[in-house]
């Protein structure tokens, strides 16, 4: 089978992740697979040799001149691609895909990766919906967020959520034995999604109690400068380490003890489900939609209230004190039903699915 998957760049984030997990995994299975790319940015995410990909040259033009040169490479790559399946990532390129195949008869899948009620404005939300009626299928990662769209589009909507590679997961470690550090750890952007304020706020209340543990902070973004300050200002610089972009981070996952997710708003969170695949202590904030679709709160991890430094901080300390395997045992657990395999298996349904729809 011929696919095409659209994507507004492939460097770091969760939904460039996914993409091309499942690219490169349906590529080697034998399909022929081209991978679309709006953005030349550096490529965070490798695609195998057997992927044709496809960038577009855009750059140094105005916002409006670069939404029509993207609608023009998108319909250039669609009518020349003539996949059996075309599949797009993210509300830019859903939107600019559906639009390139308003008169073909081919069939298109889109695929929201956040949540659209914070990720976008309330325009935006309700051009998607009319739009997403000329999709053949939709795909979202939680019920919850299903719930959002409008009733005339529920029952083209499937639930599907993010594959865990552990398979690439494991070959980080390098079958190394790793030493556990007394180490709180987060990784995500650093932009204001993320609220890692109310984690720094956090952790400098533990670490009173607690000096010899350390908080690390993977991930690059428009945030750096003003997280470190920050951090600067509690005089935490030697306890709270912004570590930047990191190659192996199931590695660092592995070494630390405790992982916390701080954000506002997600749509399923990879990196929860990893250090789920870990082994962790897991704590997250209670946000639409994700962390409570994974955590039984105080069974295999713990929720804390958005924003609550305080309350965050107690469950830091308790996951310290007690150091309670069984949560982490039971978070690896719970997440095996999200392996690559059985994933990309649900995948392939779908889009054998849509392919043979009217």
């Amino acid at each position: 089978m011929k696919l095409a998957f659209y994507i507004s760049s492939l460097s770091g984030g969760g939904a460039e992740k996914v993409l091309t997990t499942i690219a490169n995994t349906l590529a080697c299975k034998g399909n022929e697979v081209h991978v679309i790319s709006l953005e030349k940015r550096p490529q965070f995410y490798s695609l195998v040799p057997d992927v044709n990909l496809h960038t577009s040259n855009n750059t140094n033009c105005g916002k409006l001149m670069e939404q029509i040169k993207d609608y023009i490479f998108i319909r250039k790559c669609f009518k020349n691609i003539k996949a059996d399946v075309s599949i797009s990532f993210l509300m830019r390129c859903n939107l600019l895909l559906i639009v390139a195949g308003l008169l073909s008869k081919e069939k298109i899948i889109v695929c929201d990766r956040n949540n659209p009620l914070r990720e976008h404005s309330k325009f935006s939300f309700l051009i998607s919906n009319i739009l997403y009626k000329r999709a053949n299928a939709i795909g979202v990662q939680t019920k919850q967020i299903k719930s959002f769209y409008w009733k005339s589009l529920q029952s083209k909507i499937f639930v599907q959520e993010n594959p865990i590679d552990n398979v690439a997961l494991e070959q980080q470690l390098d079958g190394d034995v790793v030493t556990k550090e007394n180490t709180v750890i987060s990784i995500g952007r650093l932009e204001p999604q993320k609220d890692f304020e109310t984690l720094i706020r956090a952790f400098a209340r533990v670490s009173i109690q607690y000096p010899n543990w350390t908080l690390k902070i993977f991930g690059v973004g428009e945030k750096k400068e003003f997280l470190q300050k920050y951090i600067d200002n509690r005089q935490m610089t030697a306890k709270i380490i912004l570590c930047g972009h990191t190659q192996k981070p199931f590695l660092e996952l592995c070494r630390s003890k405790i992982f916390v997710l701080s954000t506002y708003y997600e749509g399923f969170p990879n990196v929860l489900c990893e250090a789920m695949e870990a082994g962790l202590q897991c704590i997250s904030s209670d946000c639409v939609s994700g962390p409570r679709e994974l955590i039984d709160n105080g069974v295999n991890g713990w929720l804390f209230e958005i924003g609550n430094d305080e309350q965050l901080a107690e469950l830091i300390k308790r996951c310290i004190e007690s150091d309670d395997m069984m949560i982490g045992i039971r978070a690896k657990e719970s997440v095996k039903r999200l392996h690559l395999d059985k994933n990309i298996s649900e995948w392939e349904t779908i889009i054998r699915r849509i392919f043979l729809s009217e």
